[in-house]
């Protein structure tokens, strides 16, 4: 089921004149870049097996490493240097599986099956081109991939986890909320009084009350919009991931504000620093599968989002055990 979504492999500026390997859902890929845009590929030469990925690019040619072999940016094979006759027809069974591929928003999306079932996400203000964008640089987190999403969209560890970045009092109470079904996954909005004062909008105080919007697009596809009360500021925040292995999930997160030209490098250190608050308790959650049964775990009130996420991974993608209430 996973490998008719899109997933991202890659940003888009880490893809230059050399082949760069990735790994979704257990298949390893080469991307690369030719004067047609950027293609991604199974990382394996169709000729004896050997991972392209350790080859180079020459122009608008893929080469393999072992017997040269060159490749188009659609997967044919374009030249055999070993043929006596460079004149001589290639089959068409040297040929990449090629796979569809879209870059949105900075970032390389593939899909494994010939038709994708979901659409790409539609993040508000990091599709305004007139909004510059920060790339947080991509780590890779030793747990599922629902898990990272999961935890994503959790307010109520903000306050324990997130002590030394944004987190409030701990003695504070999430309010209720309402998940919404959309088009696209799930949305819920709610209100939170931050700890310090992390926004550029000259607003004082020691602490800020703001409102989050977020809308996830199923599977793995989050973003925050974050809204400090009584400001014109709107900071915009995307999380998406790879799920290179059941249990290996690589991140991808961009950010841009309503300033138009974001602190780049605040951005950046702040948001690596909630990764690292983050990774080590969701790479230590048993079991290290989503519980995907509505009693395979205990639920508070606080969980409204994540009982939703469940049930939604369950009913309409028949994803891990059938529902029992």
């Amino acid at each position: 089921m996973l490998s008719r979504f899109w997933h991202p492999v890659a940003f888009a500026h880490e893809i230059g004149d050399a082949p760069v390997a990735a790994r979704l859902l257990d298949v390893d890929l080469v991307i690369w870049r030719s004067g047609s845009g950027i293609s991604v590929a199974r990382d394996i030469c169709p000729h004896r097996g050997t991972r392209l990925s350790a080859g180079r690019v020459d122009g608008d040619q893929l080469i393999c490493p072992m017997h040269g072999l060159h490749f188009d940016g659609s997967g044919q094979c374009t030249k055999i240097p070993s043929n006596p006759d460079q004149a001589a027809r290639t089959s068409p069974r040297l040929r990449l599986r090629t796979l569809r591929v879209e870059q949105r928003y900075g970032i390389v999306w593939t899909c494994l099956a010939d038709e994708p079932t979901w659409p790409l996400p539609d993040w508000p203000g990091i599709r305004d081109p007139k909004l510059r964008k920060v790339y947080v640089p991509s780590g890779t987190w030793r747990a599922a991939a629902s898990r990272h999403v999961e935890n994503f969209n959790d307010v109520a560890h903000f306050p324990w986890v997130h002590k030394g970045t944004f987190g409030g009092n701990e003695a504070d109470r999430i309010p209720s909320y309402e998940v919404i079904d959309t088009d696209y996954g799930l949305s819920f909005e709610l209100g939170y009084d931050e700890g310090g004062n992390r926004f550029p909008d000259d607003v004082p105080g020691d602490t800020r009350h703001v409102v989050y919007t977020y809308e996830l697009t199923f599977p793995f596809s989050t973003i925050i919009i974050i809204r400090p009360n009584d400001s014109w500021y709107v900071q915009y925040f995307a999380d998406t991931v790879c799920p290179v292995s059941a249990h290996e999930t690589r991140i991808f997160q961009v950010a841009t504000d309503t300033t138009g030209a974001p602190d780049e490098d605040f951005l950046i250190k702040e948001s690596l620093m909630i990764n690292d608050e983050d990774k080590p308790l969701v790479e230590s959650q048993h079991p290290e599968d989503l519980p995907l049964g509505i009693m395979d775990e205990v639920h508070i009130p606080a969980d409204r989002m994540s009982v939703a996420y469940r049930r939604a991974l369950v009913e309409k993608f028949g994803l891990g055990a059938p529902l029992t209430s």
